[in-house]
């Protein structure tokens, strides 16, 4: 079976990984960890990484949440903090050139999914490991992707006249705990979880 470029994204972060210190990372990030793993929670799914061999596993086999993870574990800034200002994709600096695709691919299919379907959004989002707010639009809710990652969701339903819409915001911060280019896919990879795409 062919090898995938994600697959070896993952394998290239997997030796990036076992040259950190491990303590150091799970403390910044506020994750647990013993001799043999740093443990990872990623939307409510626990996953861990071998310290000695930086295998990712998890209930769900995806490398794309592999890759997510090895990512945020590699780039985060040793200074990193989250400043509590939550803010749209677009007004996140280091992303506003993937806008369009962002949210052709995230903001779009979210919205269209959960049409008139509000009941089944607040289920799911429990699912993930969400918390209901009162944040706006007819449902808002928010949820960690990582423990330092916090996002806010929020959902307005379609009627006669408006098309169902949608919107997700993050941390000001948040490519100090991620790569940049990883934030788009983070985002996308928590909407196909509501809609149990993964």
């Amino acid at each position: 079976m062919a090898v995938s470029n994600v697959e070896r994204l993952c394998v290239y972060y997997q030796n990036l990984f076992l040259t950190l210190d491990h303590v150091k990372v799970a403390e910044k990030l506020r994750l647990k960890f013993d001799e043999n793993f740093v443990y990872i929670p990623f939307f409510n799914i626990s996953f861990s990484v071998n310290r000695h061999t930086a295998d990712v596993a998890g209930p769900v086999k995806n490398h794309v949440f592999y890759l997510l993870i090895l990512h945020h574990l590699y780039f985060h800034k040793a200074d990193a903090e989250n400043s509590g200002n939550m803010v749209a994709f677009s007004n996140l600096c280091e992303c506003s050139n993937f806008e369009p695709a962002y949210r052709k691919m995230t903001l779009v299919p979210f919205a269209s999914y959960f049409d008139r379907k509000i009941d089944l959004l607040k289920e799911r989002v429990l699912k993930i490991g969400g918390q209901l707010s009162l944040f706006g639009g007819d449902v808002s809710f928010a949820v960690n992707a990582f423990p330092c990652i916090p996002l806010q969701f929020i959902f307005w339903d379609g009627d006669e006249e408006f098309p169902a819409n949608a919107n997700i915001l993050f941390d000001k911060n948040i490519a100090q705990f991620i790569h940049p280019e990883s934030i788009s896919v983070l985002a996308n990879a928590g909407v196909n979880l509501l809609m149990e795409n993964c």
